[in-house]
């Protein structure tokens, strides 16, 4: 069985890559022009602005991983490639997702609303399917908690008591891989979390941190002052209202049920990522900026 892997070299999509790999499945990368792929494996350029070719570089995989940046193309880029997959005669496909309580026709962002009309393309054309819906990634907190953490040694954002099931992207890309190693797909959704609900309160509390929260026309501003586009500005601020309702707060047993193993835990992560939070002592400016949410 070859499983064509789009979106094989970002921060879910790498490991599932090496998780297949290291299972002996036949890959193919679907990769960008310009884009970095493993020497080792298999690769196809394509470009899902002109997916013309799309139809060619799937010929002959009976499985896709579906991952795609979050973006204004995000859903127009999906359903290039949902649909050609399915004049190419692809079976199935595994499509990570959105944050499991985001996804409706009327969720908070695009991407959401982009996220569950592909998952209902995918039905819609009688392809075999499973939705990994991941919550809120360990990962985002190096990009977010951690530059302010060890600059003042304050994690400063939106959030305090806020119960998020957030999950390793490890865990999530575990759990791709094992979905696309099975006989049967399933045709089912599955919520990927952690083993808990965890709160910014105990993320501060685990690294020593001062917690301040700001409310959200602060961060607005801070959003401003950093730069990056409106559209990323007004996403970020839509996820943080969506976080703040608690609704990502219910942990899953995605993981274990998929992988065979219990997912991993906030605590282990920050563990093993100390010294991204580690405050330098000669890192002394009190000027925290604010962190946002990326789903």
């Amino acid at each position: 069985m070859t499983i064509a892997i789009l979106g094989g070299t970002g921060r879910i999509g790498r490991h599932a890559v090496a998780a297949l790999e290291a299972a002996g499945a036949d890959l193919r990368l679907l990769v960008r022009a310009g884009g970095a792929a493993p020497s080792r494996l298999p690769s196809v350029v394509v470009d899902l602005d002109a997916p013309s070719g799309l139809d060619a570089a799937l010929a002959g995989c009976e499985r896709l991983l579906l991952l795609t940046p979050h973006g204004p193309e995000q859903e127009r880029r999906e359903h290039a490639a949902v649909t050609a997959a399915a004049r190419a005669g692809v079976a199935g496909i595994v499509k990570v997702s959105g944050c499991p309580a985001s996804l409706s026709p009327n969720g908070p962002t695009s991407t959401a609303v982009g996220h569950w009309r592909t998952e209902r393309l995918v039905e819609r054309l009688g392809l075999a399917f499973a939705h990994v819906r991941p919550t809120f990634l360990f990962q985002n907190l190096l990009e977010t908690v951690a530059p302010v953490v060890a600059r003042t040694g304050t994690l400063v954002g939106p959030f305090a008591d806020e119960p998020i099931a957030m999950v390793d992207a490890l865990d999530v890309a575990d759990c791709a891989a094992a979905l696309l190693l099975a006989p049967e797909l399933g045709d089912r959704a599955h919520a990927v979390t952690g083993p808990a609900a965890v709160t910014h309160r105990q993320i501060a509390r685990a690294l020593d941190a001062r917690l301040v929260r700001l409310p959200l026309p602060l961060v607005e501003r801070a959003l401003r002052r950093r730069g990056g586009s409106a559209w990323e500005r007004e996403h970020q601020l839509r996820m943080a209202r969506h976080f703040a309702t608690g609704a990502e707060g219910s942990p899953s047993d995605a993981v274990a049920r998929l992988t065979g193993r219990a997912p991993r835990a906030v605590e282990a992560f920050l563990a093993e990522h100390a010294r991204a939070f580690a405050r330098s002592p000669r890192r002394r400016r009190p000027a925290p900026a604010a962190q946002e949410p990326t789903p």
